[in-house]
């Protein structure tokens, strides 16, 4: 072999070896676990998204459940007489007591009225109302609360109050209103906005054992008022609720 020839031997050894790279299914292959890994990170980022928003929902109808029984709370235990005492609205009383014994005496009355309607706008069907008022009387005050009524909380779906009279059996319509000694509130708070992910298989049972009381018609009843057998049947929506009931004994009551 000429010195020529072995140059040339020598300066292309490895010419077809060094050809290297990926092959078409090498890549394809990438591509496939790429897509897989941004596929999972996709599913659990959506996952983290609706656990948020389920707790979302649920703690604003908690929080709404909550606000609403701590008000009616209040004005239940500095109430010394009822005026009104049905099962969706009550009117209480109590004489105002501003140190000065020779002034003479004014009353503060609280009414809380539930029904369907949609005065603020907001697209929820159903509200609760609160109004206060003062007058030279328990009936001054009570008409002038009637007068003064505004939204206190919407999304309410559900409310009852089941009054317990001294010496008698509990009702929703006592007979005697200065023998209340004690109001049952329950309540059923909605969320204010539906979860597709969701679907409401609870009942709501009252605390009278009884069907819930269908709200009175205000600005416009709903269509289909969804608490009506929802003691026994789930709604079965997409909206998360949360059903509240506490005991308040009237302490300060004038018998």
């Amino acid at each position: 072999m000429t010195a020529c020839a072995r140059h040339q031997k020598n300066y292309f050894p490895s010419q077809v070896s060094s050809q290297t790279g990926f092959t078409l299914i090498e890549l394809l292959m990438a591509l496939v676990v790429a897509a897989l890994a941004m596929s999972a990170i996709l599913m659990a980022n959506m996952g983290q998204h609706r656990t948020y928003n389920t707790q979302l929902q649920i703690a604003d109808a908690r929080q709404k459940a909550r606000s609403v029984i701590a008000m009616l709370r209040t004005d239940l235990l500095a109430a010394q007489g009822f005026r009104i005492a049905q099962p969706t609205n009550v009117t209480v009383y109590w004489q105002n007591n501003d140190g000065n014994l020779a002034a003479p005496a004014t009353f503060t009355a609280v009414t809380y009225s539930w029904q369907a309607g949609d005065s603020d706008g907001n697209g929820v069907g159903l509200e609760l109302l609160r109004g206060e008022g003062q007058g030279a009387s328990a009936a001054a005050a009570a008409t002038a609360a009637n007068g003064s009524r505004t939204v206190f909380a919407d999304g309410i779906d559900g409310l009852e109050l089941y009054y317990q009279p001294s010496g008698s059996v509990a009702s929703t319509t006592p007979a005697n209103l200065n023998s209340i000694i004690g109001v049952t509130i329950s309540l059923v708070a909605r969320a204010g906005g539906a979860d597709p992910s969701f679907r409401d298989a609870d009942t709501y049972p009252t605390a009278s054992s009884g069907t819930w009381p269908t709200p009175p018609s205000g600005t416009g009843p709903p269509s289909n008022f969804l608490m009506s057998n929802a003691d026994t049947t789930p709604v079965k929506d997409n909206f998360h609720r949360r059903l509240w009931k506490e005991t308040v004994a009237c302490r300060n009551l004038v018998q």
